[in-house]
């Protein structure tokens, strides 16, 4: 369960690891230097217990002192250093007792038998040496003899002298320990300030390596997890900020993209959704409308048809009555009764939107040329003497072709170029571009005209919508234009900067249906 936990235990373990094994690898180095140590501290100790002739001659060589002070003292101080020369002797005797007890504790060696011969033979109790010593035994009882005191002193130093000359004939135990035991000391010392110096240096390391780790893998992932989880709470403007020229700032740059890509998502998301709301709303209140202009353009159509057939026949009877009427009442009779028909007329056309509007899905649709089209309603729009003066730019001679309803897409193009031509003054500019896609064809209708303000592109496709100061227009062009579109599949979006900047309208087409991919 330990493994499967965060990368910072993982890392922490095999740190832990990695530290365990150095203090394992100092624990043996020391230990073995340890080891080492108490050997030669072992093997130290048992030179200290072999035989040594220089104590010998230095304990031989102190008799002289006390006997040098005897010669130049005065007879008074004389009995104070002859008490010293008799305790040095004693000390000599010592000496020399305890070098032939160390003699004895030797191993049998051959090397050094024919050693320990001599040297027993050499200071023993009868041998020259102590000879030496019994007869200074005797002569310092003479010392006290003011007279013969100089004398004997000397002689006694000469004595000492002949005993110095016998001890140093005895040599060293015959081997190279004590060499062997100086270099071991040196090599423990120098091997001991290695291991030391190397524990430290690895030590310091080993910090230096936890620093660097924490530095460039620790820290950049802990500050990747927290940028992860505030992204993961939604905060997608959060940057991820890693100062290295390493893997872990490639990952942070990734993140921020990837951070980026998910706000663009989530704004694109968002708009597609306020887009699709609107258009439920729109696609509802259409229905609604849809169902009411049905009924309201059937019954009102019976009493137009009445209203105008009525002011028809009286406008030509009203010949028969101009002899008994005055031409002033003649003539208001015959304006009425034109404003009658021209009005009723004006109505029809709008019952006959209210039922375009009010159509389904029952459109024929089948293979056709939308260069063709847009051609043909170029032509026809030149025609209208109210949109004369305005220039149409469409240089796009190559077809392009798409499944569609002929009709249907003439009037979403003649109702997008009349409300563009409307828009401009004369001299205005209207752009017509085809892009042509490989599932679709995108119409571009771009006008240097009033411009639309934001509230304006929103309610645009709404139906009875109009911004004609004269009142002529029914508000149910683009309504109609937004319906046929969607009933073919496609989409149709507004772009303008603002009042005055002109606009640009986007038609996407696709060239099938989805209803015929599906068969096919």
């Amino acid at each position: 369960m330990f493994f499967t936990q965060t990368i910072r235990r993982k890392l922490g373990l095999g740190l832990g690891i990695i530290f365990f094994m150095l203090i394992i690898m100092a624990y043996g180095a020391v230990s073995g230097l340890q080891s080492y140590h108490n050997t030669v501290n072992e093997f130290k100790y048992s030179l200290d217990n072999l035989p040594d002739r220089d104590r010998l001659v230095v304990s031989v060589v102190a008799l002289n002192k006390p006997l040098q002070r005897i010669r130049h003292s005065k007879p008074a101080a004389s009995a104070h250093f002859q008490q010293e020369f008799d305790k040095q002797l004693q000390e000599v005797r010592m000496e020399i007792q305890g070098f032939l007890q160390k003699v004895d504790r030797l191993p049998a060696d051959p090397a050094i038998k024919n050693w320990k011969g001599f040297v027993e033979s050499q200071l023993s109790e009868h041998s020259a040496c102590m000879s030496i010593l019994n007869q200074l035994e005797l002569m310092k009882v003479q010392l006290e003899d003011p007279q013969k005191r100089l004398e004997m002193s000397e002689q006694m130093i000469l004595e000492v002298a002949h005993l110095e000359t016998l001890i140093l004939e005895v040599r060293d135990v015959p081997s190279g320990t004590k060499a062997v035991l100086a270099r071991a000391t040196s090599v423990y010392r120098s091997r001991f300030n290695l291991v030391s110096v190397t524990c430290v240096v690895v030590f310091i390391a080993f910090g230096c390596l936890i620093w660097y780790g924490y530095r460039t893998v620790l820290a950049p992932i802990q500050a990747l997890h927290e940028g992860a989880r505030i992204v993961a709470q939604g905060h997608y403007d959060h940057h991820f900020e890693i100062k290295s020229d390493d893997e872990m700032a490639e990952l942070a740059e990734a993140f921020n993209k990837m951070t980026m890509r998910f706000k663009e998502k989530r704004d694109e998301l968002n708009h597609k959704v306020d887009e699709r709301s609107k258009q439920l709303v729109r696609s509802e209140r259409l229905a609604g409308i849809g169902v009411l202009a049905a009924g309201v353009a059937h019954e009102i159509n019976n009493p137009l048809s009445a209203i105008s057939m009525a002011s028809e026949s009286l406008q030509g009877r009203i010949v028969d009555l101009k002899p008994h009427c005055e031409d002033a009442d003649f003539e208001v009779v015959e304006q009425y009764l034109s404003l009658i028909q021209r009005e009723s007329m004006r109505c029809r056309e709008i019952t006959s939107k209210l039922l375009d509007f009010s159509r389904g899905q029952n459109s024929v649709r089948s293979q056709n040329d939308l260069v063709g089209v847009i051609d043909e309603v170029c032509s026809m729009v030149n025609l209208i003497k109210r949109l004369k003066g305005r220039n149409i730019h469409f240089s796009v001679r190559n077809p392009c072709c798409a499944e569609f309803n002929p009709a249907e897409i003439k009037q979403v193009v003649l109702n997008i170029m009349t409300n563009a031509l409307e828009s401009m003054e004369v001299g205005g500019n209207l752009e017509i571009e085809v892009r042509e896609h490989v599932d679709s064809v995108t119409l571009i209708f771009r006008d240097d005209g009033r411009g639309m303000t934001q509230e304006v592109k929103e309610s645009l496709f709404d139906p009875f919508f109009t911004q004609r100061a004269d009142g002529t227009g029914t508000g149910l062009g683009m309504s109609i234009t937004h319906r046929i579109v969607k009933d073919h599949g496609g989409e149709i979006e507004v772009e303008s900067p603002g009042p005055g900047q002109g606009s640009t309208i986007f038609v996407e087409l696709p060239k099938k249906t989805k209803l015929q991919s599906v068969a096919a």
